[in-house]
């Protein structure tokens, strides 16, 4: 598979401030250390991690908004900071704090003006927009508005509309759900899945909702610390026979419960299981060699002891789980040089 973004020890560290005159600057600050990655043609590749971990940056750089300290990044073989001007034709941006757009406009000049920028003629815009807008829930009464009346899911999607008529070969997204409600957010999910899957569009998304990842992406990489770690495909088999249960009820009743349970011919077949305290609720992990013959048998064990289950989860890989594990081993470990420094 060709590869339509490649980044090579990329590197991007910010100079310390300084808060007082008479004081030294603060050391600089590190957003990205070594990032390495490939994405192919037509893939759609995610990028998680914690606030502030560099994901926003990077796009950035790709996008030719901010100077790399080091390394390289080329989009369609040519270098972004090279041949700048060639790149911001090859692509199309969507933040998640848009201030491009006229608020005196209506949307639709809006879409008019930055189109004309890209020599697209009007007719052929207006061509482009339509199945967009529909899908989108952009009506003409809408289009019609000033933009300066758009609530934030409207800015939200004419943002996508802008960036889908210009049908460039790839589509950087930041966070492209955030502050949306869950049908705007299911409305943009549908477009981006069929519009780039359609066109076979490259697509580079930051996303702090875990949803968007587990839809849309084909593979997925972590952030932490300005590092970048691959984690592979959001569908894959990782954990297979494994049960998750999501609880209502204190840590110490789900672990004497699971115990008397796993005593019995069933339970016995359990090979290693775990309970821990999340915000409120009670997740009991347990792997087994029979999920068929374990889920119903523990169920019946849970209600038993009158424990309050909320959920079942048999999902194979979940994205959550192993961003909240490699996140916080990444913080022991930080915390442990730092003490060790």
């Amino acid at each position: 598979m060709a590869a339509e973004i490649e980044v090579r020890d990329l590197c991007k560290s910010f100079p310390g401030d300084r808060m007082y005159p008479w004081r030294p600057p603060r050391p600089p600050t590190v957003a990205l250390d070594h990032v390495s990655f490939r994405v192919g043609s037509g893939e759609i590749f995610a990028l998680i991690g914690p606030n502030g971990a560099g994901k926003t940056t990077l796009l950035k750089i790709l996008s030719t908004l901010l100077l790399p300290t080091s390394g390289t990044a080329r989009i369609r073989g040519r270098d972004v900071v090279a041949d700048d001007g060639w790149a911001r034709a090859q692509l199309a941006l969507v933040t998640n704090t848009e201030r491009s757009f006229y608020y005196r406009l209506s949307g639709w000049q809006n879409l008019l003006f930055f189109a004309s920028l890209y020599n697209i003629r009007p007719e052929v815009l207006e061509a482009r927009v339509a199945p967009i807008a529909k899908s989108l829930g952009l009506t003409e009464t809408i289009l019609r508005r000033d933009y300066r009346t758009y609530s934030t899911g409207m800015q939200r999607k004419l943002q996508f509309t802008r960036a889908f008529v210009l049908q460039t070969p790839l589509l950087f997204l930041d966070e492209p759900t955030s502050s949306l409600d869950p049908v705007s957010a299911e409305e943009i999910r549908h477009a981006i899945a069929t519009e780039c899957r359609a066109r076979g569009q490259t697509v580079l998304m930051s996303a702090n909702n875990l949803l968007d990842v587990e839809r849309l992406a084909d593979r997925v990489a972590i952030i932490h610390h300005g590092r970048l770690e691959m984690i592979g495909s959001p569908s894959a088999a990782a954990e297979e026979g494994v049960v998750r249960v999501l609880l209502r009820s204190p840590a110490e009743e789900v672990r004497a419960a699971f115990r008397i349970w796993a005593a019995g011919p069933i339970g016995a077949r359990t090979t290693d299981w775990g309970v821990e305290e999340r915000a409120g609720v009670t997740l009991l992990r347990a792997e087994t060699t029979d999920v068929r013959g374990a889920v119903p048998s523990l169920l019946q064990a849970l209600w038993a002891k009158g424990l309050s289950v909320e959920q079942v989860d048999l999902r194979p890989f979940v994205l959550e789980e192993e961003f909240i594990r490699r996140v916080v081993a990444g913080r022991a470990e930080s915390d442990a040089g730092s003490a060790v420094g």
